[in-house]
Order: C-alpha cells, then sequence, then structure tokens
C-alpha cells in the first residue's frame, strides 16, 4: 500500500519540477526579440565603429554623456586589437527581472575571438533604453545555469 502511493507522490512531484522549468520566464530569444536600441548599436559598432555604437547605446538614458558609458569605446577598440573585426552576434539567454527590466547576455563574434555582453534594459514607455552594460574576453560574467 506503502509503495504505490510513494510512487504517485514522487510523479507528482517530478511532474511539478518539469512544468515549472518550462514555465520559467527567461528564455533564448531570437534576433527579432532585442530591444531596437541593442541591434541599433551593434549595426553601428559594425558599420561606424565602437564610439558610434556606444553613443546609440546611452542615447535617451540616465548614462548618455557619461565618461564611464563613453569609456567602454576605447574597451571596444582594444578587444578589436587583440580579436579583429566585429562580425556579428548571437543571444546567449535573456533575463526578465520585471515587465519592464530585462538584462540580455549576447557573445560578439570578432574575426580571432568572442566577446560576451551584457546589457541592462529598461522599458520607459513604448521605447527601450540601456541603464547598463560590459563587455568581457571571459565567460565568467554570465550567469550559471544560462536563462
Amino acid at each position: 500500500m506503502r509503495k504505490p502511493t510513494f510512487l504517485i507522490l514522487c510523479s507528482v512531484l517530478m511532474f511539478g519540477y518539469l512544468a515549472s522549468a518550462v514555465a520559467l520566464p527567461d528564455q533564448k530569444r531570437t534576433v527579432g526579440d532585442i530591444p531596437s536600441i541593442i541591434t541599433a548599436g551593434l549595426e553601428a559598432y559594425k558599420d561606424k565603429g565602437p564610439e558610434e555604437a556606444v553613443k546609440t547605446w546611452i542615447k535617451g538614458s540616465p548614462i548618455e554623456g557619461s565618461k564611464e558609458a563613453l569609456s567602454q569605446a576605447n574597451a571596444l577598440r582594444q578587444i578589436q586589437d587583440f580579436y579583429g573585426s566585429y562580425q556579428a552576434f548571437e543571444v546567449i539567454g535573456t533575463r526578465d527581472l520585471s515587465s519592464r527590466t530585462r538584462v540580455l547576455y549576447l557573445v560578439l563574434d570578432y574575426d580571432n575571438g568572442p566577446l560576451f555582453a551584457k546589457f541592462l534594459v529598461y522599458k520607459t514607455g513604448q521605447n527601450w533604453i540601456l541603464t547598463s552594460f560590459n563587455f568581457n574576453t571571459k565567460d565568467d560574467m554570465l550567469p550559471s545555469p544560462l536563462p
């Protein structure tokens, strides 16, 4: 009598665990799901270089004009010296922290290596703005497990 009860309990718990894993709001997104402020900056990076990318990302945000934010252009320039030209990007994962706050994890592909990027965006009315971002050649900045 105890064995069937135990099996049913285990089945219910396992089903609940699997159902909650499927229902997680964190998910892998496609390029079309990325806020346009991010993709516009990446296009500016490819076409016009690091300075234009950073200016595009921070336009209209609280960090617009910030020396710290603008210094990220120097970091991207150094990455190009090391890895070569920026080629493309891929979405690694995203995490919705709230209905208006999202973290995006991307890998930027260069001629000779990857750069990992983390962008924090915030929705103001109809538009997304960038509130912080950072880059690293090491994957240490990525959460584990990935969203």
